[in-house]
């Protein structure tokens, strides 16, 4: 017994060396232990990272199928098509792979001019140009009606989407979703009014700035990867800045018009603590909208799925499960 002791404390002892020296060259390589924190979050999330080529472009794409969680010779599931919002990737909108599993195939692109998506020439961002480019790529991906969830920017172009191409649509989730004209006017929107950008990252404490507007309680980051994350930013800054541009009005204010054309049912979230889409915005989809369901949830900043993922999937799974 004291033999076997001894191995296996050497053993622990090892192991604990090779912890040590791994977390000493992953914090001095944070391209590393970036790429390493998002295959981590694929796996436990149940996605794969595939690419399509579609007019030329590639699009990069997680999807739940890739990751061998579901196969297309199974029964039959619907296919979720997830819109992430602005500045981020797919891998923002990870978390809504567990919480369908169990009824859906998600797919969930980087969108055009994020993450691994580039630029589509010069011709401008404008929302039309994103609208477009998604139904090409459910059609392309024979995906057939979908039901659709986006956050924030990508909740504006859900319902873009929903209004445009009502035939390709079944359901809508907007999750803290841009769009409309607030009824109150919060701090950051009168930023914005002024000419200011708040959510532009050109450096660490930019970044931290975004942080603190995005969440009541910032989640911790390890450094590397915080590092990581600034620098990706900061190297796609000048196609981050067109795009806001190309899409500032319809942000605040251009889905508004389009509400009585969403026949889609649509079920709507905000946090109760968002600094970025004001709560009071909730009324104006409540007004507009012809079929929804919509919720403030208490003690929520503006990433839903990060301050309530409990809440938001009981919603979520609910609402879809209708016919």
């Amino acid at each position: 017994m004291k033999r076997f002791l001894r191995v296996v404390l050497a053993a622990v002892a090892v192991l604990a060396v090779a912890g040590a020296a791994a977390a000493v060259w992953l914090w001095n390589d944070p391209v590393r232990a970036f790429d390493l924190a998002m295959a981590a979050g694929h796996a436990r999330s149940g996605v794969a990272e595939r690419f399509v080529e579609i007019d030329r472009i590639r699009w990069r794409v997680l999807d739940t199928r890739a990751a061998g969680r579901d196969s297309a010779d199974g029964a039959p599931k619907r296919t979720c098509l997830v819109l992430h919002g602005l500045g981020t990737t797919a891998e923002a909108m990870m978390e809504v792979a567990p919480i369908l599993a169990a009824s859906h195939r998600v797919v969930i692109p980087d969108l055009p001019g994020f993450g691994d998506h580039p630029m589509h020439g010069d011709m401008p961002h404008d929302w039309r140009l994103y609208i477009d480019a998604i139904e090409r790529f459910r059609a392309h991906e024979g995906l057939g009606q979908v039901d659709v969830v986006g956050t924030s920017m990508g909740g504006a172009f859900a319902a873009a989407y929903a209004a445009t191409y009502p035939d390709s649509v079944r359901r809508i989730v907007l999750l803290s979703p841009a769009g409309v004209v607030a009824p109150n006017q919060n701090d950051f929107m009168a930023r914005v009014a002024a000419g200011e950008l708040p959510l532009d990252i050109k450096d660490d404490a930019s970044f931290g700035e975004v942080l603190r507007l995005n969440f009541p309680n910032p989640p911790p980051i390890p450094a590397p990867v915080r590092e990581r994350f600034v620098a990706l930013a900061v190297e796609r800054r000048a196609a981050f800045l067109r795009i806001v541009e190309d899409l500032r009005q319809f942000l605040v204010r251009g889905v508004e018009p389009m509400l009585p054309s969403i026949k889609a049912p649509a079920l709507v979230l905000y946090g109760s603590l968002d600094q970025l889409t004001d709560p009071s915005m909730i009324e104006v989809w409540r007004k507009g909208l012809p079929s929804m369901e919509g919720e403030v949830l208490d003690g929520a900043g503006h990433v839903l799925l990060y301050d309530k993922p409990t809440e938001v999937g009981e919603r979520m799974r609910a609402f879809f499960g209708r016919d």
